[in-house]
């Protein structure tokens, strides 16, 4: 389904991900067209999925307030997945950033139902062979390739 102007999903589409290992060195990734897809840099294929608590739907918190839901859904999520990184996402179209984690370990639709409970629209399910927006309440999803830089 092609996005259409104004469509949230369009900044979703082109948002940057960046995320934040200590000591291994930070990912900075983003979507490329369907089919091309970087080298996995993970020493598992297993899925890592971006969640963040932040501006859920249409609302904008106060910076205080967003770092509350995060360190609410980051206390969540330990229990849940095998690994946690922090991961910073910015629409390059609008500035736009949220503060995320990015996660291993978790089922889709365990993914899904905790951004579902954080009142988040969709989240990044990142594969060797796509990056996708999945929507964490009905079915919409948007694949894509992906590809990524080493950071700092």
């Amino acid at each position: 389904m092609p996005l259409e102007p104004g469509d949230p999903w369009v900044s979703y589409a082109r948002t940057v991900v960046e995320i934040v290992r200590p000591g291994e060195g930070n990912l900075v990734v983003r979507s490329a067209p369907l089919g091309v897809v970087g080298e996995w840099p993970w020493p598992w294929s297993e899925r890592v999925h971006i969640l963040t608590a932040w501006d859920p739907g249409h609302e904008r918190l106060s910076e205080a307030d967003n770092r509350r839901r995060q360190m609410a859904l980051e206390a969540d999520l330990r229990p849940m997945g095998d690994a946690i990184w922090v991961a910073v996402g910015v629409d390059p179209g609008s500035g736009h950033r949220e503060e995320g984690v990015a996660v291993a370990g978790l089922s889709e639709a365990a993914a899904a139902a905790l951004g579902a409970r954080y009142r988040q629209d969709a989240l990044f399910l990142w594969t060797p062979a796509a990056w996708t927006i999945v929507a964490c309440t009905g079915g919409r999803r948007l694949a894509s390739g992906w590809s990524i830089d080493h950071g700092s």
